[in-house]
């Protein structure tokens, strides 16, 4: 019995002795797979939101509009003649709102220069005679019924690494980087897992929306989806998020608080009925 008690100490002695080397190397390793910005760090924040008051409200005199916002699902279509500006994106063939060309073009030159890898695009915007024959083509299971796609708005893409598409775009580090750092280049995986209910589309990884900075970072920090973010305002109310504040109000009724009449503001309709105006005061 001493033998092997013996030998259960030995062992024992022997894990006390290794274990902080292999925390060490295990935290090195995390890292720099961070700093690579292959994974990244949840935050936490349930209520990024805050929502504050003022006392008088104006017309602005001028504002951006930005379609980044429309919600476009199987209860609010999109229709065949809504204005969009698309262009070809850095002189491809790829067709994308106008909106998005910037924000993209960082994030697909971060991971290039950062990561050593390249991002591609299989679908970007389709008109309503590309949905419609991709309907015929594909059934409902796969693919949406026209007027419900947001490929329709040219907000949406369709992305791969080399030899990782569709579900398997998160088995490498192109696709683990996407997932958890697109929302800093205003991009959101528009129908996360366990959301099916609420988008009313299975989990798609691949798919990347852009709603634009802040409300990705909003979105993503309170892991919601679009729906739920957008029914987080109550109408007419105000709300500040860093040096943003932001309101869901009536289209027809776009009031902005008088104290914040002189910084940029921009209006994204998002196809209810109602606009989510955002004004930055950092410009």
């Amino acid at each position: 019995m001493c033998y092997i008690s013996g030998m259960l100490t030995f062992k024992k002695k022997n894990i006390s002795i290794y274990l902080p080397f292999a925390v060490i190397i295990l935290s090195l390793i995390a890292l720099a797979l961070y700093e690579a910005g292959i994974i990244s760090i949840p935050s936490h924040r349930a209520q990024p939101l805050n929502k504050v008051s003022f006392e008088n409200y104006i017309y602005p005199e001028e504002y951006n509009y930005a379609p980044n916002l429309l919600l476009v699902n199987k209860d609010y279509h999109i229709s065949e003649d809504y204005p969009l500006d698309i262009v070809f994106y850095r002189e491809t063939d790829v067709p994308m709102n106008a909106v998005i060309t910037e924000d993209y073009g960082r994030m697909s030159d971060y991971i290039r220069n950062e990561l050593g890898e390249r991002l591609y695009v299989s679908s970007s915007y389709r008109s309503q005679e590309d949905q419609e024959r991709i309907y015929n083509e594909e059934g409902p299971d796969i693919a949406a019924v026209p007027g419900e796609s947001e490929h329709q708005t040219g907000l949406a893409l369709d992305v791969y690494a080399m030899y990782f598409a569709g579900a398997a775009f998160p088995d490498c580090g192109v696709g683990q980087f996407v997932l958890n750092n697109c929302s800093q280049f205003g991009f959101i995986i528009r129908y996360p897992y366990g959301a099916e209910d609420i988008t009313g589309f299975s989990y798609e990884p691949w798919h990347i929306r852009y709603v634009g900075y802040p409300h990705a970072q909003i979105i993503s920090d309170s892991h919601l989806t679009l729906e739920e973010y957008l029914d987080s305002f109550e109408v007419g109310s105000w709300y500040s998020y860093d040096s943003y504040y932001i309101a869901r109000l009536p289209e027809d009724e776009l009031l902005i608080p008088e104290e914040l009449s002189g910084y940029e503001v921009t209006v994204s309709p998002d196809n209810t009925g109602f606009a989510i105006v955002t004004i930055n005061t950092d410009v």
